[in-house]
C-alpha cells in the first residue's frame, strides 16, 4: 500500500469535502472540456474515492474508470449508483481490451455499472496508482483531484498514468491552492497550532506525497508543459470550533498520518490552547476563500 487510506472518515467525507454547486459545476465542465468533450474519450480518475467528479462525467455519456485503494470511499460511491438510473454490469476482470490480467491476476474487485439514460459506463476498480492494471495507451484523459499528496511515491504514479495515457491526451489536474500551508506548525489558527503541538510531542503531520507545484516541475523535466487553465474561487464561512472539531474528528490527511496514542495526546493539549486563545469568540464566524487551480498538462501525439 502506497497512499492514505480514508476508510475511517469515508462516511462523512463529502459533507467535509463539499463545494458549492457553482463550483463542482466549473471545475466538471474544465475536466470535460479538456478531454475533448465527447462520448468516446475514455476517463481514468486516479483515487476516484466517492465519486464527486466521476459520477456526474460517467452521468453525462462518458467513459469513466475510477481507481482507489479505499474500501469503504468505494462503498459511499457504490451506494450512491444504487439510489439512480444506473445498471449493474457483470463482466470477470480481463473482459476487456485494455484490462491487463496477466501481471494482475489479483484484480478481482471490478465493478460496472451503465447509466440507462445517457448510456454513460462506469468502471470502479481496487487498484494502486503505482501499479495500474491497465495496458499501455487505454485512457484519453486522466484525472487527478487532490490526491498526489496522499500517494508516497508520487512519481511512480506520474510514470504509470504516462504509460497508460494514449499520445494526444491530457492529464488534468486539481489542487486547493496553498492548502499544504494551512497544516504547517505556527500559530495562524488552529488547525497551524495542531500541527506544531505534534510536532513538539515528538511526532510529524507532514503528508506522505507532494504538492502539485512538485509535480508541475517532475512533469517538465519529462519534457511536458503545463497549462494552468482556470482558477475557481469561493468564499465560506467557518469558526475555530469547527476547525477544532474536524482536527478531532481527524477528517482531514494530516490527522491521520499521526499515531492514535501520540494524536489522543495533541488534542488534549490543544482543546487547552483553543480555550485559552479563543475564549468566547471560538464560535465567532469569520470568511475563508477556497481558491482551486485547474491544470492541464497535454501529452504530445
Amino acid at each position: 500500500m502506497s497512499s492514505v487510506l480514508f476508510d475511517r472518515v469515508a462516511h462523512r467525507y463529502d459533507a467535509t469535502r463539499g463545494h458549492s454547486e457553482e463550483v463542482a459545476q466549473r471545475m466538471l465542465q474544465q475536466i470535460d472540456q479538456a478531454s475533448g468533450g465527447n462520448a468516446q474519450a475514455r476517463f481514468l480518475e486516479i483515487g476516484v474515492g466517492t465519486g464527486r467528479f466521476a459520477l456526474p462525467l460517467a452521468a453525462q455519456g462518458r467513459q469513466y474508470t475510477g481507481i482507489d485503494v479505499s474500501e469503504k470511499m468505494v462503498e459511499q460511491l457504490v451506494g450512491k449508483l444504487d439510489e439512480v438510473s444506473w445498471q449493474k454490469e457483470e463482466l470477470a476482470w480481463g473482459s476487456l481490451p485494455d484490462e491487463e490480467s496477466a501481471h494482475h491476476p489479483h484484480i478481482s474487485d471490478v465493478q460496472r455499472f451503465l447509466h440507462q439514460e445517457s448510456q454513460g459506463r462506469l468502471r470502479i476498480v481496487m487498484a494502486d496508482a503505482t501499479d495500474l492494471p491497465f495496458t499501455d495507451q487505454s485512457f484519453d484523459a486522466l484525472v487527478a483531484v487532490h490526491v498526489f499528496h496522499l500517494i508516497v511515491d508520487w512519481q511512480k504514479a506520474l510514470e504509470e498514468l504516462l504509460r497508460v495515457v494514449r499520445p494526444g491526451g491530457v492529464l488534468v489536474r486539481c489542487w486547493t491552492e496553498n492548502w499544504l500551508e494551512q497544516w504547517k506548525p505556527g500559530l495562524r489558527d488552529v488547525r497551524n497550532r495542531w500541527c506544531q503541538i505534534v510536532q513538539e510531542l515528538g511526532g510529524n503531520t507532514d503528508v506522505p506525497g507532494t504538492g502539485d507545484d512538485e509535480v508541475t516541475a517532475w512533469l517538465q523535466q519529462h519534457g511536458l508543459e503545463t497549462v494552468q487553465t482556470d482558477v475557481v474561487t469561493w468564499e465560506f464561512q467557518t469558526t475555530p470550533r469547527k476547525i477544532f472539531e474536524g482536527v478531532e474528528q481527524r477528517i482531514w490527511t494530516s490527522t491521520l498520518v499521526v499515531p492514535d496514542d501520540l494524536f489522543a495526546t495533541s488534542i488534549q493539549h490543544l482543546r487547552v490552547w483553543v480555550d485559552e486563545h479563543y475564549g468566547d469568540a471560538i464560535d465567532q464566524p469569520y470568511t475563508q476563500q477556497g481558491r482551486m487551480l485547474i491544470n492541464v498538462t497535454r501529452i504530445p501525439e
